[in-house]
């Protein structure tokens, strides 16, 4: 590689939180005739192997939530992957570097600021995560998701792009309400870490709705491998028109098409395509997320009355039954609602990342 080409790194590991808008940023660029690099740690496996783009892996690992070992083990992996990424970036010269979030981009944009290699940083979520706050200060700036970010305590301006979702996710954007009169759909799940409250908790509720409405429920459910068949024990007699579970679905984009309510966790990928799509959601943010960012994530939902928040500690199941009975029996609440959060969709947010790294780089940093 010479310094000629237009490569552009893209660094980050991890969660498909992290990947997912790393991929469809990639698309974008080599659309517009960069190449792409990828940097990441050894969990970065999840990301798609897109024609074209290089991936290296690093030395990194997380310092939070463990024991002074732990944290020390941790520090010595990312300053190892740090040197691994200055021998790296020497080698590839790239004309700037992606920072999207998770510990696994702290080696290569550290590497690339002292290397005096512009960096822009990609924050998913309302709350500057705790990578990024670790590079804020040697940025040119932070792309985000959300129309302000929390815990920025540096003067970096702030563009809002949006959150870069799937492809097949964008191929399914304004499709129509499915119709209520026949049937009535509800998806829910919770990602790894989060779906057993909803496993535990969720049936207690559903359960108390009258009988004639989950006789016309499809119930989808994703759960955590261990917790499938007591979740079909409890779900045994329930009399809904069909039940599915289980840990994964590979069609989530036709999943969320059809639904009529989904519940889930407040992820910034899950309220990205959510919107995307144009559906309502019940939003139950994992208390233990940084920062408690995902209740903040679903704010934008609630204070544009596109959506709603259930916080765990105020979870009750006969007033959530209450609640879910009201919407059903009411479903153009259900398409209201739905709509609204279509109009806060940023549809081409990768198309706007690629504005910003063009401008950053026409500018020459």
């Amino acid at each position: 590689m010479t310094e000629t080409q237009n490569i552009i790194v893209l660094t980050t590991g991890g969660s498909g939180g992290h990947i997912f808008p790393a991929e469809a940023c990639a698309e974008a660029l080599i659309e517009k005739g960069y190449e792409v690099v990828f940097i990441t740690d050894k969990r970065g496996s999840a990301f798609r192997q897109l024609a074209s783009v290089v991936t290296y892996r690093l030395c990194a690992e997380s310092i939070t939530g463990k024991n002074i070992l732990g944290k020390c083990i941790g520090l010595l992996k990312l300053i190892a992957g740090s040197i691994q990424a200055l021998l790296l970036l020497r080698k590839i010269r790239p004309k700037l570097v992606i920072g999207f979030g998770g510990y696994a981009s702290i080696p290569a944009v550290i590497a690339a600021q002292v290397s005096r290699i512009p960096t822009i940083l990609h924050e998913q979520n309302a709350v500057l995560g705790r990578a990024n706050r670790i590079l804020a200060r040697g940025t040119k700036l932070i792309a985000s998701t959300f129309p302000a970010v929390k815990l920025n305590t540096t003067n970096k301006p702030i563009f809002q792009v949006g959150q870069p979702v799937r492809a097949a996710i964008l191929e399914k954007a304004n499709s129509p309400f499915p119709a209520t009169d026949q049937e009535l759909n509800i998806l829910i799940f919770g990602g790894s870490q989060g779906a057993h409250f909803l496993s535990q908790n969720l049936p207690d509720a559903l359960l108390l709705l009258p009988s004639e409405l989950r006789a016309k429920i499809n119930l989808t459910q994703q759960a955590r491998a261990e917790d499938i068949e007591a979740l079909k024990t409890k779900y045994q007699n329930a009399g809904f028109h069909s039940l599915v579970i289980d840990s994964f679905f590979n069609n989530m984009p036709e999943l969320l098409t059809q639904s009529h309510l989904i519940i889930g966790r407040g992820g910034a990928g899950t309220l990205s395509e959510v919107m995307a799509i144009g559906r309502s959601a019940l939003i139950i943010p994992l208390p233990s997320a940084a920062d408690n960012h995902q209740y903040e994530n679903a704010c934008l939902l609630t204070q544009n009355n596109a959506g709603w928040i259930l916080e765990e500690k105020d979870f009750d199941a006969a007033n959530v039954a209450n609640q879910i009975t009201q919407w059903l029996t009411q479903p153009q609440i259900l398409k209201e609602t739905a709509e609204r959060a279509r109009q806060l969709a940023i549809l081409n947010a990768a198309d706007r990342m690629t504005d910003v790294v063009q401008n950053v780089i026409g500018s020459g940093g």
